[in-house]
């Protein structure tokens, strides 16, 4: 069955919706597939094996936010500074353990409890999709740094994470969990509303027209949480992968979102009009081709031969235009917030 969804070519947060509402379906059954394609600038289509309606549709949504809102992975805090803080005569604070930026980990017993804990969250995952949202998430990184100098901890986290950083706001226990148990609190029809579009309801931003529900993927506003607990799940599609040459401020490299030298940040999507399954999706997002099509369309020395040799791979494979999204970054020096622009279309 093909079911239609409202959703904004030019907005990042829908293709991020329906590629997380797609991997939800797919992860309930291991025999069901997803097929995702761009019917017009309003619209997505997304096609299932076993001809499901939206009804039932709403119900695998709502148990997958049940489930999340229990499982260790969400659940799982700990004083991964408690050492420190008492030496210190502060305080201790707890943090989730599945957080992939926390920060002040550099003290005695932090690391190795951090590493305790996430290794018990990790056991306790049920699926393949579980798995592989948390890779994609990332991690406090051990493995960046300098020689005398603390580790940039935050290196390790994925780019497309992009909770800001004050008050000691953490991506898991701050914004994860609440959107989880919200989901799981409303009653089928509103789960089925919200992703139709046809109401939107902001349970965990209190309705307001500034809230940050959405985690950067648009500016801020209110935004349906059903809709946005999938397109947080939609991360999972965009892989992080180690890299011990990451900076000082900066982070591993996360397929599809990039942060060039000076202030050239941005998110480069494909856009199809045929059926593609999420691992078709996965596999054109994390491609060498989309990175270099997107990098040279941004940079000013382009080399018309690598983006002919990239646009000539993504034609191949089903992508008739990129949407590039620029990164908006405010000005607040210790806790920049980050979103997604709204994106200009590239035809192919």
């Amino acid at each position: 069955m093909a079911i239609r969804i409202p959703a904004d070519i030019t907005d990042a947060f829908s293709h991020l919706m329906m590629v997380g509402l797609a991997s939800i379906l797919e992860d309930d059954d291991s025999g069901r597939h997803c097929m995702i394609r761009w019917v017009d600038f309003r619209h997505a289509e997304l096609t299932i094996s076993d001809d499901l309606d939206m009804e039932a549709v709403s119900v695998i949504v709502s148990n997958h936010a049940e489930r999340w809102s229990s499982m260790k992975a969400l659940q799982s805090r700990g004083d991964y500074t408690v050492s420190g803080a008492r030496d210190a005569g502060k305080s201790s604070s707890m943090h989730a353990t599945m957080s992939p930026r926390l920060s002040a980990l550099g003290v005695p017993g932090g690391w190795e409890k951090l590493s305790q804990d996430r290794e018990a969250a990790i056991d306790d995952l049920r699926t393949w999709g579980d798995y592989r949202y948390f890779g994609a998430l990332g991690q406090p990184s051990y493995w960046s740094g300098e020689r005398s100098k603390k580790l940039w901890s935050d290196a390790g986290a994925s780019r497309w994470e992009m909770v800001t950083r004050n008050q000691g706001q953490e991506f898991v226990q701050g914004r994860l969990l609440p959107l989880a148990q919200k989901v799981a609190e409303r009653s089928v029809q509103a789960v089925q509303d919200g992703l139709m579009g046809k109401d939107i309801v902001d349970e965990a931003g209190k309705n307001s027209a500034t809230s940050r529900t959405a985690t950067g993927l648009h500016a801020p506003s209110k935004t349906d949480n059903a809709r946005a607990w999938c397109a947080l799940m939609g991360v999972s599609a965009f892989p992080t992968w180690v890299c011990t040459s990451a900076g000082n401020d900066d982070r591993d490299p996360s397929t599809a979102l990039f942060q060039l030298k000076g202030p050239i940040r941005f998110a480069v999507l494909p856009i199809t009009d045929k059926p593609w399954t999420v691992a078709k999706y996965r596999s054109v997002v994390r491609s060498s081709a989309l990175a270099e099509f997107g990098i040279q369309q941004k940079t000013t020395t382009t080399d018309m031969t690598t983006i002919s040799s990239a646009a000539d791979w993504l034609r191949e494979k089903g992508v008739c235009a990129c949407v590039l999204f620029n990164q908006f970054v405010s000005d607040n020096a210790s806790a920049p917030e980050r979103w997604l622009e709204p994106g200009e279309i590239i035809p192919l």
